[in-house]
């Protein structure tokens, strides 16, 4: 899988933070994150970490998954 950016219509920082405040992630939200993963480039520091919060409160539980 490549990364396409425009398929993200946020930045890595703007979609975690939009996920953590609303205690939801997406479908929409889930590809954009696995993009990011898969990719080939490397992942900036503060995204690793937004990336990390997110994957955290998913395995506590503190986000509910939605369509």
């Amino acid at each position: 899988m490549t990364f396409n950016p425009l398929s993200c219509p946020t930045t890595l920082e703007q979609a975690a933070r939009r996920i953590l405040s609303s205690g939801k992630i997406t479908a929409a939200d889930r590809t954009c994150l696995l993009q990011v993963a898969l990719t080939d480039h490397p992942i900036l520091p503060q995204d690793s970490v937004h990336v990390r919060q997110v994957l955290d409160r998913l395995q506590m539980g503190l986000l509910r998954i939605v369509d």
